[in-house]
């Protein structure tokens, strides 16, 4: 079923290689030109509930702020709310590339299954799936203009994208799974 658009989305901890500065630094820029952009930024800490310096500082800078479209979610979500909040949502993964070139999301897993476009950066497996089933953006650079002219991209065009985005959770899904199956069999062969 397709969802209008209704806010962008900052899924998980809230941490430096998850690019919570730049996400910050868009919610500046957005509140500045005056916009009314619904943003859902979970900002819960690591698992202890603690931030490194740098990130307690992006979220004293987040505190004032005051954009009023924002709501944040500091508290651990249920299964359900927290796939529920990629219902109708852009999904924001601007991160670390270098650290992420390889690595599997599961935001971006979680994200596509529930049809939520992704804006993301160049050059890391996020990128590599945003591309491959043309379902969101990928920016250069994670710079607040840029972002945001992908955002309006998608959101002028949110069904293509959310579409894209629900096949693209299905493909992965079924390819991730087999992937899995197959090595298990393997792995099952060996043993014996």
């Amino acid at each position: 079923e397709h969802k209008q658009f209704e806010a962008l989305l900052y899924a998980g901890a809230a941490r430096q290689d998850k690019g919570i500065t730049h996400v910050v630094d868009l919610l500046k820029h957005i509140n500045n030109l005056g916009l009314q952009i619904p943003f859902k930024l979970q900002n819960s800490g690591n698992h202890h509930g603690e931030y490194d310096a740098a990130t307690q500082a992006d979220m004293q800078r987040l505190d004032k702020i005051n954009y009023p479209y924002l709501q944040c979610i500091s508290e651990t979500l249920s299964a359900k709310e927290y796939d529920y909040q990629f219902s109708g949502a852009i999904c924001i993964q601007l991160y670390n590339p270098t650290l992420f070139a390889d690595r599997i999301s599961g935001v971006t897993l979680d994200a596509l299954s529930a049809g939520s476009p992704i804006v993301t950066t160049a050059d890391s497996w996020i990128a590599r799936m945003v591309k491959r089933f043309d379902a969101g953006l990928v920016v250069e650079n994670p710079a607040p203009e840029t972002v945001l002219e992908a955002i309006q991209k998608i959101m002028a065009d949110y069904t293509h994208y959310q579409r894209n985005a629900v096949e693209a959770g299905l493909t992965l899904q079924r390819e991730n799974s087999a992937a899995f199956l197959f090595e298990t069999l393997i792995d099952k062969n060996n043993a014996e």
